[in-house]
């Protein structure tokens, strides 16, 4: 999940943990939260299991970025809001509006800087 400069800062100090334990920075530069290795599930999942079905409770939920916030709507390649085929929970989602891209779109720009 990419995430802001300013949501690494916020979730470094809600968490007390340094930016690079909880995410790494891509080939363009872009910060990306990291994935427990045992999980195999975001580090702020509490989860006990690798299975993508499996329950969890995300430990920032008040703190989380907005990828978070409107997972699992995503961009296609044409700019366009879509459901993630790769969420097994989608059937419990509404159809993404033109407002989801905007938004998504929006955060694209920020995560550029």
């Amino acid at each position: 999940m990419p995430i802001t400069a300013a949501e690494a800062s916020r979730l470094s100090r809600r968490t007390g943990l340094s930016e690079d334990q909880f995410c790494s920075k891509d080939e363009n530069g872009i910060r990306r939260l990291l994935n427990n290795q045992e999980t195999k599930a975001c580090v702020f999942l509490a989860t006990a299991s690798a299975l993508p079905t499996s329950p969890g409770v995300c430990s920032v939920y008040d703190s989380r970025p907005l990828g978070c916030k409107t997972y699992p709507t995503i961009l296609n390649e044409q700019d366009l809001a879509i459901l993630d085929e790769l969420c097994p929970h989608t059937d419990e989602f509404e159809e993404p509006t033109e407002d989801d891209a905007h938004r998504l779109l929006n955060l694209e720009e920020k995560l550029k800087r």
